[in-house]
């Protein structure tokens, strides 16, 4: 009997190890930018130039998984294509590219998906940048840190600047049995999205008070880390170089951060993408060409 166990319980790992790689053979991951922002690179990195100012992207992605497709982050709010005014004084400050071939449904559908063929929508943090389209996804499930919604509506004192409650307000339902407008997945830790490993949310509180990034095992490019803004530029890894402590809401989640994304590269020949930093921005694939 315990050898029929033992064998059984084998062949359920074998299938779960399959299945799972069935899964990361079949996924594909796709880099898409929100247009781009101009500021002074100091205003991200620590003791780095304010000037000149740079161009950098906004960067957000999208995996086409046989269980259902996933949009990790959103960026810029579609809005400021027509009302640059809905950004304020931030409008002028960052100068975004607002023309529209940015907007989210555009690039969509260079992939042949709308906004409905999302079932999942992750997102790092919900700063203007990066949970600016949230709303534009009412019939998915919007998987986000519990204490960064909560701070989006409501933020700590000296970290409300970036967050637009424009963004947000349509996640909220009028008052009734339920608060939220969409399905929701309100997190204080990790998340296997489908249980399989192909995607898994790792809550790394450092940006804001809820920021988190999310690893995506593909069958040939193997493990892929998306940082959100808790990584701007490749050399903050590479040479441990901290941001602008203006925008860290915890310092030491940063080099924790890099500490362990070294160690995935290390002993998963992992590799990470950043949504801000030009350079590595410009090296990667862009669709129709995608990651798998």
């Amino acid at each position: 009997m315990k050898r029929n166990l033992g064998l059984a319980l084998s062949t359920a790992a074998i299938g779960s190890l399959l299945g799972t790689a069935a899964m990361a053979e079949d996924a594909r991951l796709y880099v898409f930018s929100s247009g781009a922002l101009t500021l002074g690179k100091g205003i991200l990195q620590n003791l780095a130039p304010t000037d000149p100012p740079i161009q950098i992207p906004v960067g957000f992605y999208v995996i086409k998984h046989p269980k259902g497709n996933v949009l990790f982050d959103t960026g810029n709010n579609d809005r400021i294509i027509s009302d640059p005014g809905y950004w304020g004084n931030a409008f002028q400050a960052l100068k975004p590219v607002n023309t529209p071939e940015v907007a989210i449904d555009t690039q969509l559908r260079k992939i042949g998906l709308t906004p409905d063929d999302i079932k999942y929508v992750v997102v790092s943090h919900l700063h203007l940048d990066h949970g600016g389209n949230v709303g534009k996804f009412p019939n998915s499930t919007l998987i986000v840190q519990k204490d960064e919604i909560q701070n989006a509506f409501w933020p700590q004192p000296g970290t409300g600047g970036p967050y637009m409650i424009g963004d947000v307000m349509p996640l909220r339902a009028p008052n009734g049995n339920y608060p939220n407008a969409v399905k929701m997945v309100q997190l204080d830790g990790d998340y296997d999205i489908f249980g399989d490993g192909t995607m898994v949310v790792k809550r790394w509180v450092a940006h804001t008070p809820g920021s988190q990034m999310m690893t995506v095992k593909l069958k040939n490019s193997g493990t892929i880390i998306l940082t959100g803004d808790n990584v701007y530029f490749r050399e903050n890894v590479e040479k441990n170089i901290p941001p602008n402590i203006v925008l860290a809401y915890k310092p030491d989640g940063y080099y924790s951060a890099y500490e362990w994304i070294r160690h995935v590269m290390a002993t998963q020949k992992a590799e990470y993408f950043t949504a801000h930093d030009p350079d590595a921005f410009k090296a990667l694939k862009k669709p129709p060409e995608y990651y798998d």
